[in-house]
């Protein structure tokens, strides 16, 4: 389901784009998710080789390849891994690409130093099949973000704000940040460090996100963004995981 949506239903345009087009606090949100996830990792990615699973139309592998990985990202889409491409070709960052099932990796053992994935896991059959699929060929750490199953989220879903079944038809598999570390405590990664975030937004931007886009909104954003996850951020809905052999 999640194939042919991202095939024969998206808009190509706007997947290429995102976040590029879709205002400041989109962006904001999106490059927050990014800088947590590095400093969680600790690790310097400059010349690292890095696989991400489930790139989707390579947002994420941008931001990682800017930041001078060496980046393979691949997809079970043939369209998503198409408008990577043009992506990289657009904004000039280099990367390869490659359609592969997150669940069944071709890669060997330890043949990157890293794996990740932002926000894949959770349309999969199976999300801990992949995790162990990213830990069998990382040498180094894995990095995860996703969302977290979480107390907010499900009021959400019962107010109608957060979604239990995605508008391609697949289950939202939101993952339990325990239950991830054990998993990967059992496949030999030793440091194991998460950190949950209160943060909502739809895969194309709410109207009143605009609101944001001038000062002092902005920063009034910001300001109440840090305050809120300073106070509730432990219950947080987003989680971001690095696990370190």
């Amino acid at each position: 389901m999640q194939q042919h949506f991202y095939e024969e239903e998206c808009d190509p345009e706007f997947e290429i784009e995102r976040p590029h087009r879709c205002g400041r606090l989109y962006s904001f949100l999106i490059h927050h998710k990014f800088t947590l996830a590095l400093d969680l990792l600790e690790a310097d990615v400059r010349d690292a080789s890095m696989l991400e699973v489930c790139c989707g139309s390579g947002m994420m592998t941008e931001k990682f390849a800017d930041a001078g990985a060496k980046v393979t990202g691949t997809d079970f889409s043939a369209a998503a891994i198409a408008r990577a491409k043009e992506r990289a070709r657009r904004y000039r960052f280099d990367a390869s690409f490659a359609v592969a099932d997150a669940q069944r990796l071709q890669y060997p053992d330890r043949s990157f130093d890293f794996a990740y994935v932002h926000d894949g896991l959770h349309h999969l059959e199976d999300p801990y099949a992949a995790i162990s699929e990213m830990a069998r060929v990382a040498k180094v750490g894995v990095l995860i973000m996703d969302p977290a199953k979480a107390a907010l989220t499900a009021l959400g879903v019962k107010l109608g704000i957060a979604e239990e079944v995605e508008e391609a038809g697949n289950e939202v598999k939101r993952l339990d940040p325990s239950r991830v570390a054990r998993h990967l405590q059992e496949l030999s990664f030793r440091r194991i460090t998460w950190q949950r975030t209160l943060m909502y937004y739809q895969h194309e931007p709410f109207r009143w996100f605009n609101w944001f886009e001038r000062e002092p909104m902005f920063s009034i954003f910001r300001i109440a963004f840090a305050a809120s996850n300073a106070f509730a951020g432990r219950w947080g809905n987003k989680l971001t995981l690095a696990a370190i052999r």
